[in-house]
């Protein structure tokens, strides 16, 4: 990562409630690191000076990605930003040698594993570190990775969006934005808006929804022998027609596309198991409207509770809506609230909290489209997967449901111990149905 020189003066302000929550998953026992990770293949005449100009204004203008704390920041730890030097590099081009594009493409993936599981050096290293690969005048790389501490899903998409906007901007001449939305002030402004009322309230919320968590039971459908090892994926999309059809339909009744989804997978999975009660963890970004082009960390997750998991679809829809509302709504703790009302519910309950079902849900603007051409370049979005290095999930199903303009990309990932893939192909199935038949036939 990118070294740092002498230290200037410094402001310190507070963590987001997200980055504290992450921070204290990082001093844990068995933390396993990763960090976010973009990476295109980009074929044709790329102008290399236009594209690294780009990146470096991505960086320039987003405060979030100068973030740094004390070497040993310990549990509470405070954070400033350290702007970018004039002749810092941020961009490091390198020409490859290789025999071969897949030869290339291979050096390309090692280099991105390598970066993806590089812990943060703080104090000493940006949290970034973001690549330009050459193979010959007509193929390239760009890998980016950063430090989840500072970048969360939503800068997962800014970079992407605004980085090749940029790009196209200076190859027409013109000049890219030098200012954008401060994360330090938006961070400043989560706590300011956070009184003792409010934290009182989150606390009696979130109370309640852990004490569900400890009595909701997961209902085994793998066998028994059986070991993660054996687990998997299941996938389905709706297309661009289908897809616009739903979101005006769900606008109807003040529903989104992917609350929908989530709901149907609720049904689903109620019918498929038996369950009449259903608890799970989501993902949710607790972002301000008029925060969301900040590039910083905002994303923490929740659990929702499902209470009559088996009733009629609409009221299971509005149920997950509700939910989702309320997770958003007391979200404002920090770790050690968290971590005491854990240990409060799990002491009372007589059992841990459940944390067998995960949903994740990301929403872009754009298309859905992994190629695009861009000035006469053709750019491939994850285009170097992760060599050797697996991520195994902790959750029995793990639901991921991304929305594009012009499609629903579903993922279900299963254990295969206690949730087998017949389950997880059943739950999908049903789920995807039920949203087709939520569209009118023609």
């Amino acid at each position: 990562m990118p070294r740092l020189t002498a230290s200037r003066v410094r402001t310190p302000f507070p963590l987001t409630y997200e980055q504290e929550w992450f921070h204290t998953k990082t001093l844990s026992s068995g933390w396993s690191h990763k960090n976010t990770q973009l990476a295109f293949e980009i074929l044709g005449g790329l102008d290399t000076d236009a594209l690294a100009a780009a990146v470096r204004a991505f960086v320039v203008r987003h405060d979030a990605l100068h973030l740094q704390m004390d070497p040993v920041p310990g549990p509470h730890p405070l954070q400033w930003t350290r702007g970018i030097e004039a002749e810092e590099e941020v961009v490091r081009r390198v020409k490859v040698k290789a025999a071969s594009p897949a030869q290339f493409s291979h050096y390309a993936s090692v280099l991105l594993s390598r970066d993806c599981v590089t812990p943060w050096s703080y104090g000493t290293q940006r949290p970034f570190v973001i690549r330009l690969l050459r193979y010959d005048e007509n193929h390239h790389a760009l890998l980016a990775t950063f430090q989840n501490l500072v970048f969360d899903g939503r800068a997962h998409h800014l970079f992407g969006h605004e980085v090749w906007r940029d790009y196209q901007t200076l190859r027409d001449g013109g000049s890219p934005p030098d200012t954008a939305p401060s994360f330090a002030d938006a961070a400043v402004r989560q706590r300011e808006r956070t009184s003792e009322r409010l934290r009182e309230q989150a606390q009696a919320n979130w109370r309640e929804r852990l004490a569900f968590m400890t009595r909701v039971s997961w209902p085994r459908t793998g066998p028994a022998e059986a070991d993660t090892a054996e687990g998997g994926m299941v996938s389905a999309e709706l297309p661009a027609a289908t897809v616009t059809a739903l979101r005006g339909l769900c606008a109807e009744f003040r529903f989104t596309v992917l609350q929908s989804a989530v709901g149907l997978f609720v049904t689903a999975l109620a019918t498929r198991t038996g369950m009449s009660e259903v608890g799970l963890w989501t993902s949710m970004d607790s972002r301000a409207s008029r925060d969301m082009d900040v590039v910083g960390m905002f994303a923490g997750s929740c659990p929702l509770i499902l209470r009559d998991a088996g009733a009629d679809a609409f009221s299971v829809r509005t149920q997950v809506r509700d939910q989702l509302l309320n997770g958003l709504r007391h979200q404002r703790l920090d770790a050690e609230d968290l971590t005491a009302l854990t240990r409060e519910a799990e002491e009372t309950g007589g059992a841990p909290v459940s944390r067998d079902i995960y949903v994740n849900l990301r929403r872009f603007e754009g298309n859905s489209a992994v190629a695009d051409d861009i000035g006469g370049l053709r750019i491939t979005a994850d285009a170097y997967p992760l060599h050797r290095i697996t991520f195994h999930d902790t959750f029995a199903l793990h639901l991921r449901c991304t929305e594009f303009r012009d499609r629903l990309c579903v993922d279900l990932l299963y254990d295969g111990h206690r949730a087998d893939r017949r389950l997880a192909r059943s739950v999908l199935d049903d789920m995807l149905a039920g949203l087709v038949a939520t569209v009118p036939a023609g």
